[in-house]
C-alpha cells in the first residue's frame, strides 16, 4: 500500500476530500517522527510501538579494499508490532488446530525424504 493508497482509504472513511485527508496523514505522521526525535518512542495502543535504536561508532572494513572505514554512532528508527496487530496477521494460521499442523508437517516430510514415521528402537 502506499501513500496515496493509504489517503485514499482514510478519505472514503472519513467522508473528507483526498486533500485533507492527505494533511490528516501528514499531521499524524510529523507527530511520529518529531516525537521519535525528541523522545524516541511512540505507542499506538492495539498497534504498536516505534522507538530508536543507537547503534555504537564502530570501525568496519571496505568490502572491496579491506581497508578500514569509521562508522559514527547512528539511530535508527525500528517498529515492534501490538499484540492486536500480531493476532490479526497471525488469525488465518491460528485456525488450524496445533494436532492437524504437526500431522501435515510430518506428511510433508515423509514424502519429501522419503523416511517412514516408524519410531526408532535405539532410543
Amino acid at each position: 500500500m502506499t501513500r496515496s493508497d493509504l489517503t485514499t482509504k482514510l478519505s472514503l472513511r472519513m467522508n473528507v476530500s483526498k486533500k485533507e485527508a492527505d494533511r490528516y496523514l501528514t499531521a499524524i505522521l510529523d507527530s511520529i517522527m518529531s516525537n521519535l526525535e525528541k523522545e524516541g518512542r511512540v505507542v499506538v495502543q492495539g498497534f504498536g510501538s516505534f522507538r530508536v535504536n543507537e547503534h555504537k561508532a564502530r570501525v568496519a572494513k571496505k568490502p572491496i579494499t579491506g581497508e578500514p572505514l569509521y562508522l559514527p554512532v547512528r539511530k535508527k528508527p525500528v517498529f515492534h508490532a501490538g499484540k492486536e496487530l500480531r493476532e490479526l496477521i497471525n488469525r488465518d494460521s491460528a485456525d488450524m488446530d496445533t494436532s492437524t499442523r504437526v500431522k501435515e508437517q510430518r506428511t510433508n516430510y515423509s514424502s519429501v525424504h522419503g523416511v517412514s514415521q516408524t519410531s526408532n528402537p535405539s532410543k
